[in-house]
């Protein structure tokens, strides 16, 4: 009997080999997630844009913090915003607005909204009012919108033109400045998304 199981046991694991089912390696996991699934070299301007879309979308924050440039990422926002939120909350909230600060109001908002997040800078194809990409920091000019979900009856939107400053760095394209210029129809601006966020950081 003992003999006759361990022929049945070996005949199985010898099908099981022929079929390729056992032992074979999986795909190994991306060592960042989801996040990584989505990078893109950027090896133009316009790749920095992707890489903070995807960034600020996923669950984690590497794609858009790599997408910072490391010295000197500033955000400016409109002077019409900086006063009135200088106005209603007692102090310069944009005062010294560095990389880490930028990090660190991504995570907030990511903490809040757990529901999906949604970014576009330019148009539905990535096109600007105006850009210049011959110059040694490349800068784009236009709309952008961003699209909070909270649950399914909380949903914010935030929108605005701003012109942006990409600079080329050792590891590629990334973004050094953001600028509010204008708004865009009747949502709040980045700025105060950012302002507020900041705050309860």
């Amino acid at each position: 009997m003992k003999c006759k199981f361990s022929s049945v046991v070996f005949s199985i694991l010898l099908l099981a080999f022929a079929a390729g089912c056992l032992f074979d390696p999986r795909e190994p996991d991306n060592p960042g997630g989801e996040e990584e699934e989505c990078w893109t070299v950027p090896n133009t301007p316009k790749d920095a844009f992707l890489n903070l879309k995807c960034g600020f979308e996923a669950s984690s924050n590497s794609s858009y913090e790599r997408s910072l440039y490391d010295e000197e990422f500033i955000f400016n926002p409109r002077a019409q915003d900086s006063i009135l939120l200088l106005n209603s909350l007692g102090y310069n909230v944009f005062a010294d607005w560095t990389k880490a600060i930028e990090v660190d109001m991504l995570s907030s908002l990511k903490a809040f909204y757990v529901g999906k997040r949604f970014i576009q800078f330019g148009d539905e194809e990535m096109n600007f009012e105006s850009e210049n990409v011959d110059v040694k920091i490349a800068w784009f000019e236009g709309p952008y919108i961003i699209v909070l979900k909270e649950n399914e009856a909380k949903i914010d939107t935030f929108s605005g033109k701003a012109r942006f400053y990409i600079i080329q760095s050792t590891q590629g394209w990334v973004l050094r400045r953001w600028e509010d210029t204008d708004v865009n129809g009747n949502y709040p601006t980045s700025g105060w998304l950012r302002g507020t966020s900041r705050t309860t950081s």
